[in-house]
């Protein structure tokens, strides 16, 4: 690609797409109650199972509307002690957290700034919502960031695998077979309401974004991604959580990122299936130009740099 052309798009025309989206999001009813909703989920999970209680009982209203609390038990106790602080506090660190994760994420990828627009990831970042930090880690931090990452939600895990990040991933293993020894009660408590949490999820999730729940669309995307690990492993596992993961929600996509910029803005679409059909899609163009590659007998083109395994 001319690297002209690639700056304007980069720089310029997909940042103003990303701008039109949020103009239009404002022109809509942006819903300001939901700045820092998803803080609030995961600070009433952890808080609730400080009181003692049944974490997967509680979450957060948006008017009269309950979200649910949704995450595993690691990432419960992970976030423990900074339920011990005021709501509100809570709300503005992961707030402050976010807007810095997804600081590190543009400059870590080579991205211009006025990527930070881009629509999943200020969405996740107006959330608040702990995904940011994990890109974030995953994409910069070693291997006590693929630690915390893997524990804060088990999305990371895929990624990690792509990166090959082993130590990681055994910590990881680690912690949770800790958790599991240290707090086996907790462990009980989730399995039993693990049915009603996902049904509930799925429910205020709209079903969301990936193939999951759709049999056509999630065959046609595994062989897919089985296919493009074949030509690229690293980028299977990346777009695999966005493509399959059940009630993968909007800003998952930024986990496209590390694959590429035209691939995230790509899965940018606020439509029900892009991401798997953007992963579709990219698998048919690797194949296609694998195939090409080797019938001219050139050298396999080298991939987007990946970071230390550690």
């Amino acid at each position: 690609m001319d690297p002209g052309f690639r700056r304007r798009w980069l720089g310029i025309l997909l940042p103003g797409a990303f701008a039109a989206f949020w103009l239009l999001n404002l022109a809509v009813g942006f819903e300001s109650r939901t700045v820092g909703l998803d803080a609030r989920i995961y600070y009433q999970g952890s808080a609730t199972w400080l009181a003692g209680q049944n974490p997967w009982s509680a979450g957060a209203y948006l008017g009269d509307e309950l979200y649910s609390y949704a995450g595993l038990p690691p990432t419960t106790i992970l976030l423990a002690p900074l339920a011990l602080l005021p709501e509100e506090a809570f709300v503005w660190l992961w707030l402050a957290l976010s807007a810095g994760a997804a600081i590190v994420i543009v400059r870590k990828l080579q991205l211009p700034l006025a990527w930070l627009t881009y629509p999943p990831l200020l969405y996740g970042v107006l959330a608040a919502n702990p995904h940011v930090v994990v890109t974030a880690l995953l994409v910069a931090g070693g291997t006590l960031g693929g630690l915390v990452a893997g524990v804060l939600k088990v999305v990371a895990i895929p990624p990690l695998v792509g990166e090959r990040r082993w130590r990681s991933l055994g910590l990881v293993a680690v912690a949770f077979g800790a958790t599991v020894l240290f707090a086996p009660g907790t462990w009980a408590a989730f399995l039993h309401e693990a049915g009603a949490v996902a049904g509930a999820i799925h429910a205020e999730s709209g079903g969301g974004a990936s193939a999951w729940g759709e049999p056509a669309l999630f065959a046609a995307s595994a062989v897919a991604l089985g296919l493009l690990a074949m030509v690229d492993p690293r980028a299977a596992c990346w777009l695999a959580v966005p493509a399959l993961f059940p009630t993968t929600q909007y800003y998952y996509a930024m986990f496209a990122l590390p694959v590429g910029p035209f691939v995230a803005a790509a899965m940018a679409f606020p439509w029900p299936g892009a991401p798997a059909l953007v992963t579709i899609g990219y698998a048919a163009v690797r194949l296609a130009l694998e195939v090409r590659r080797r019938r001219s007998g050139s050298k396999s083109p080298s991939q987007g740099g990946s970071w230390p395994a550690g």
